[in-house]
């Protein structure tokens, strides 16, 4: 079977890899969070904001991630949005209260924006028009591939302690981080 990765550029090759491992981390801290938040004695509306504050920042940072890439370029701005979400994770697993929770959590949709628009752009001006689509499936699909993965590691690295999956995901971002 011919591997469908190798007939692309050397950046979507990169950017596959760093997806795959991005989700792979998300998916890890999809069961952590309520857990972890519950920690706090808060209502499950309040854990709800938890989940979807990440959402509605990242949603709302777009046109910002856009302006950041055309005046500082796609590499730099995919860069510090991975360490952006990476700190973010960290400082999540690090938080002692409620408060501290959802500021860091937000935080990261900031970084999360950052760099999907940045892997856009790359993607849309390293590969030519009739392998386009082609490119943002590679990139898409080994995202929805790691975030299948991930939340049966999260599950057992909440067993560990409600914090572990935050240190992980941070760690994977790290490391996607640097390859990229």
């Amino acid at each position: 079977m011919k591997n469908p990765v190798a007939q692309f550029p050397r950046e979507i090759q990169i950017l596959t890899f760093a997806s795959f491992f991005v989700a792979v981390g998300f998916g890890i801290i999809v069961p952590a969070i309520p857990f972890f938040a519950q920690t706090f004695g808060v209502s499950n509306a309040a854990i709800g904001l938890i989940v979807s504050i990440f959402a509605i920042v990242r949603m709302s940072s777009g046109l910002i991630a856009g302006r950041m890439v055309d005046q500082w370029g796609e590499r730099l701005v995919y860069s510090s949005g991975l360490a952006i979400v990476a700190l973010s994770m960290f400082a999540t697993g690090l938080a002692q209260n409620y408060w501290q929770l959802l500021s860091f959590r937000a935080f990261g949709g900031v970084g999360s924006m950052m760099f999907s628009v940045a892997a856009s752009s790359v993607i849309y001006h390293s590969v030519d028009d009739n392998r386009r689509a082609q490119a943002q499936a590679l990139y898409n699909g080994s995202f929805v591939i790691g975030g299948i993965a991930g939340p049966a590691i999260g599950g057992l690295l909440i067993t560990l302690s409600p914090r572990a999956p935050f240190f992980s995901y941070g760690t994977l971002l790290a490391i996607s981080g640097a390859v990229a």
